[in-house]
């Protein structure tokens, strides 16, 4: 019987902790990053899912040096590559999505404020408002991720910060 040998062993258990530490670690921007594409909670979910199977085989043949780029940019490209799949099939928004999503305020009229003013924005410019004030990236790693020029991300942003301000008003 050919067994693998300690050595080999401690090497994959290695690999698992360290990949549950990337999971716990970074669930929550590539969720966010999905949901800002696709709009819709379960393919969001779908996407976390495939992005994190895709780290875990990439993991196995090769060593990522930006961790947190690479998962970026990995599922800002599942979620268009599944947004453009099901275009039509896509409804935004449902109206019990903001009571499946953990969320800080339990106020209801909290939740449907935030709701009606991602509605406001665009698709681009919500991504860009995910992925500076939810993910924390710069602007800049942000036009790396999104292939935009910076000062589009910039004009993006900015955009996107106008309309929520209007809308507050």
């Amino acid at each position: 019987m050919n067994r693998p040998s300690l050595d080999q062993s401690d090497h994959t258990i290695g690999n698992i902790q360290e990949f549950k530490q990337l999971f716990n670690e970074h669930k929550k921007h590539v969720f966010a990053i999905a949901l800002s594409i696709l709009r819709d909670f379960e393919l969001a979910e779908d996407v976390l899912q495939e992005v994190f199977i895709k780290l875990f085989q990439h993991m196995k043949r090769n060593d990522i040096s930006n961790v947190k780029g690479w998962l970026i940019r990995v599922s800002r490209n599942t979620a268009l590559d599944l947004y453009r799949k099901k275009k039509r099939e896509i409804t935004g928004f449902g109206s019990d999505y903001f009571d499946r999503v953990p969320y800080r305020s339990e106020d209801p009229l909290d939740k449907l404020v935030l709701s009606k003013y991602l509605e406001l924005l665009g698709t681009e410019e919500r991504e860009v408002v995910i992925l500076k004030d939810i993910t924390g990236l710069k602007h800049k790693e942000i036009a790396q991720i999104t292939d935009l020029p910076l000062g589009t991300v910039l004009w993006k942003y900015n955009i996107a910060l106008k309309k929520l301000k209007k809308g507050i008003e």
